[in-house]
């Protein structure tokens, strides 16, 4: 936090919890740490854990991180492909 002409600014960095460490955003705001309630959330998709996942097997279409205008890391949701045509009736083709 640093302070410009008397006001404080919170300057919080998003970041994937998991390596290599993507930077998604810098969330900024003046005055006051906001006041955060369940709906306000801030959502990204993320490659590299969507590519780290693909790379063990898994048929994922999207990972998702959700974050608190905070920065704090909410929850992380794994969103499984349903169109993947590698798909057989036993998963993933080799």
């Amino acid at each position: 936090m640093c302070s410009r002409g008397g006001w404080a600014v919170l300057s919080v960095e998003i970041r994937c919890p998991v390596g290599p460490r993507r930077l998604f955003g810098i969330y900024r705001q003046s005055g006051a740490r906001p006041v955060v309630t369940t709906e306000n959330l801030i959502e990204f998709s993320c490659a590299d854990c969507r590519r780290s996942l693909r790379s063990e097997g898994q048929s994922v279409s999207l990972v998702l991180h959700r974050y608190s205008l905070t920065g704090a890391l909410v929850e992380s949701e794994v969103v499984p492909d349903t169109t993947d045509s590698r798909k057989g009736p036993e998963g993933p083709l080799r």
